[in-house]
C-alpha cells in the first residue's frame, strides 16, 4: 500500500512539475511579448520605401521574401538582424522558451513589383522528452533549407507560397508521441494578404500599404500536422493565430509582433 502511495505521489509530483514548467514558459513568453511591444514600430520588411512592392512584406506565418536593412536589429516574438541589405539572421524566441532551439537565415534574391523571391535556411534542435515527459528520450537536430515567393494578384492583394525541407540523421516519430505546434519538419504553406487601405505615397516617396489582413494554410509533412490561421497587420503591429488541430501541446500558436528596432 505504501509503495503504491509512494508511486502515485512521485508520478503526481512529476506531473505537477511539468505543468508548472509549461506555465512558466508561457508566462515568460508573454512577458517577452509585453516588453517587446514597448519599443519603436516594427520594421516588417527591408525599408518599405526601398522595395518594389511593400505588400510583399506582410505575410501570415511564412517569412517574407524581404530582408532587414544592414545593421537593423528587430526584436519581438522573433529576434532578427539585418547583416547586409540582402542577408538576415534570426531566431524564434517563443520556440526557444519551449526548448525547441532554433536559428534561421534568409537571403533576398528577387524584388520586382509583381514578384519577389527569397531563400531561407533554418536549424532546429530539441528532445522529444522536453515536449512531454511521456515521450521517448530522443534528440533531433535538423537543417531546414527552404524558399518563399510572392506574387501580386491585384494591386492590393499578394499571394505567397513557400516551405522547407528537413534534413536530419534522427528517425523522426510522428505516431504515438505528444507533438507540439512549435515543432517544424518539412513544411509547405500558402498565404494570402489583402491591403484593404488604399496604398499611399509617403513623404520620402515610398509606398505605405496601411492595414493588411492575411490568412494562411500549412502542412507539416514530417509530423503530419495541418495548420490554418488568420492575422491582421496594423502599422507596426501584427496580431493573429495559427491553429494545428492534431498537435497535443500548444495547438494554438499566437502571432503577436509589435516590438522595436535598433540601428547599429
Amino acid at each position: 500500500m505504501f509503495e503504491m502511495l509512494a508511486y502515485f505521489t512521485s508520478d503526481e509530483h512529476a506531473r505537477i512539475i511539468h505543468e508548472m514548467t509549461s506555465r512558466s514558459r508561457l508566462l515568460i513568453g508573454l512577458f517577452t511579448i509585453a516588453l517587446a511591444m514597448q519599443g519603436t514600430p516594427l520594421i516588417p520588411a527591408a525599408g518599405a520605401s526601398e522595395v518594389e512592392n511593400p505588400i510583399f512584406g506582410y505575410t501570415h506565418l511564412l517569412p517574407s521574401p524581404f530582408t532587414l536593412p544592414a545593421g537593423t536589429l528587430v526584436y519581438g516574438t522573433s529576434l532578427d538582424l539585418g547583416v547586409t541589405d540582402f542577408l538576415q539572421i534570426g531566431t524564434n524566441v517563443l520556440s526557444n522558451f519551449h526548448k525547441i532551439y532554433n536559428a534561421n537565415a534568409k537571403v533576398s534574391l528577387v524584388d520586382y513589383p509583381e514578384f519577389a523571391f527569397g531563400l531561407t535556411l533554418g536549424y532546429s534542435t530539441y528532445n522529444y522528452r522536453d515536449i512531454d515527459r511521456s515521450n521517448p528520450d530522443l534528440s533531433v537536430a535538423s537543417w531546414l533549407p527552404g524558399a518563399v515567393a510572392a506574387f501580386e494578384i491585384l494591386p492590393s492583394v499578394a499571394w505567397f507560397i513557400g516551405g522547407n525541407l528537413n534534413y536530419t540523421e534522427a528517425n523522426l516519430i510522428s505516431d504515438s508521441v505528444t507533438t507540439s505546434g512549435y515543432l517544424r519538419g518539412a513544411n509547405v504553406e500558402s498565404d494570402l494578404s489583402w491591403a484593404y487601405n488604399p496604398q499611399k505615397k509617403r513623404k520620402n516617396g515610398g509606398l505605405s500599404v496601411g492595414n493588411v489582413v492575411s490568412a494562411g494554410i500549412s502542412y507539416d509533412l514530417s509530423y503530419k500536422m495541418l495548420g490554418l490561421g488568420i492575422s491582421h497587420h496594423w502599422p507596426g503591429f501584427h496580431l493573429g493565430v495559427h491553429y494545428y488541430p492534431s498537435a497535443a501541446e500548444y495547438p494554438l500558436q499566437p502571432i503577436l509582433a509589435g516590438g522595436g528596432s535598433v540601428q547599429f
